[in-house]
């Protein structure tokens, strides 16, 4: 039976001249997050994800608490050990329901906390859909990027390997979600990226005067249809349209943001165009990710981000490494190869070290961006062939502005990962008590927060 549409599926909002917004579907509706205000305009958050798990005698340090050693894949890092959280002991207990494959169980609830609907995504071990629920991220993005051009930036290298979804975003690749069944597409193109965050970067003040009224005008005229389409939907069609004229206010805000840029907000260099989507050009495409995405903070475009290197198939080969094998052959295809992996992992490590200096070197207020962020470096399992999903490889870098204790090596007992999801919530002011499925979180990780 097909659906009773209460309003056309091809409604638009329209401004000033015609200007069209249109809206959203609304056949899968998620509450919108409680808005908050942005209390802490100078603490980021950026979520780091690398594949594939690790080779755990090559991750888990060595020593105490705050006396630990760091081995192969964790010691490009070792210049900020002070600023590093390696959190051992905790599973990712949300894979043990829903649909898909491990790997897809483990991309979705990795952010989320939740188990993968059932859906017509083939995942290699079952069909299977999106996440049933928002990502941290998305969280605390609605409670600090309010006001900002963006409210995440979502940026991909070598995305996605597996072509068998026509490059768009499956629950084989994608790991942010504003809401259940809600994937944010991923960045993949660097000069794209380029044009959308800094085009306005540098315009003269008076083009941005004329910008901003010209916008303020189409939205407010959109905001004036939007207040008569609500009498006529469902709470749950509201709080899809809330969400999405949030977005579109994001708009209006963004003239303001870059008015408040700080000194060190600068166009980066990206160059000419090259082949980003080739295996031989990772390096050059994650290094000029990382750049503006670290010039997105410094020019405050926004304060949230995610950096993903491919996805959970991770069918790309590392030639510069001198391994020509893809990497998920050495995960398993043609056996399990450790000592490749380590290689493979400590390359990423030194990615991961590389963002942390960038982070570093970019002075506000008489402290560095990695001062006041944290950077979450995750995967969606933590041994590479078997897929098990407990004891996870995670770390952090940095210390969100004092709210996170960094400088050791926490250890838990098979908790689930939920709690950690709180506790990084929890950072940023959110308050959380769970976060994910209920049943899968027992509150915020002690031994944990400042």
């Amino acid at each position: 039976m097909k659906p009773k549409w209460l309003i056309s599926r091809r409604t638009l909002l329209r401004g000033a001249g015609g200007a069209a917004v249109g809206l959203p579907l609304l056949d899968v509706m998620v509450a919108p997050p409680a808005r908050g205000q942005n209390t802490s305009p100078n603490k980021r958050f950026i979520v780091y994800y690398t594949p594939g798990g690790t080779v755990m005698d090559g991750w888990q340090p060595g020593g105490s608490e705050t006396a630990f050693t760091l081995p192969v894949i964790l010691q490009p890092l070792q210049k900020h050990q002070q600023k590093l959280l390696v959190v051992s002991g905790l599973n990712l207990k949300v894979t043990e329901e829903g649909f898909g494959h491990p790997h897809s169980r483990g991309m979705g609830g990795l952010l989320t906390g939740q188990p993968l609907n059932n859906g017509p995504y083939d995942t290699c071990a079952g069909n299977a859909g999106f996440a049933n629920g928002q990502s941290i991220d998305q969280a605390i993005a609605t409670k600090i990027s309010a006001g900002k051009k963006f409210k995440s930036l979502e940026l991909a290298v070598r995305w996605p390997t597996d072509g068998r979804d026509g490059g768009k975003a499956a629950p084989t690749n994608n790991l942010n979600l504003s809401g259940a069944s809600q994937p944010i597409p991923m960045s993949t193109d660097p000069q794209a990226v380029f044009a959308r965050l800094f085009s306005d970067v540098g315009a003269n003040a008076a083009q941005l005067s004329q910008e901003k009224l010209r916008t303020k005008s189409i939205l407010a005229a959109v905001g004036k249809e939007y207040q008569g389409l609500l009498s006529k939907v469902s709470n749950a069609d509201r709080a899809k349209l809330d969400e999405h004229l949030t977005r579109v206010r994001e708009v209006e805000t963004s003239l303001d943001a870059l008015a408040q840029t700080s000194g060190a907000c600068a166009k980066p260099t990206v160059g000419g165009a090259f082949d980003y989507k080739s295996d031989a050009q990772m390096p050059k495409a994650g290094q000029l990710m990382m750049d503006m995405m670290v010039m997105a903070f410094a020019c405050d475009l926004t304060n949230v981000g995610t950096i993903q290197w491919t996805d959970s198939q991770s069918y790309n080969t590392f030639p510069w490494l001198g391994l020509n094998e893809n990497h998920h052959a050495y995960q398993h295809d043609h056996g399990y190869q450790p000592e490749a992996l380590k290689k493979i992992y400590n390359w990423y490590g030194t990615q991961v070290a590389s963002f942390a200096d960038r982070l570093a070197n970019v002075q506000e207020q008489g402290q560095s961006l990695l001062d006041n962020a944290a950077v979450f470096w995750c995967s969606e399992i933590q041994h590479p062939n078997s897929h098990a999903q407990d004891n996870m490889p995670f770390a952090v870098i940095g210390n969100a502005g004092g709210t996170i204790r960094s400088g050791r090596w926490v250890k838990y007992s098979a908790l689930p990962h939920n709690n950690l999801l709180v506790s990084l919530g929890n950072a940023y002011g959110l308050g959380l008590n769970t976060f994910g499925k209920a049943k899968f979180c027992t509150g915020p990780l002690a031994n944990f927060g400042a």
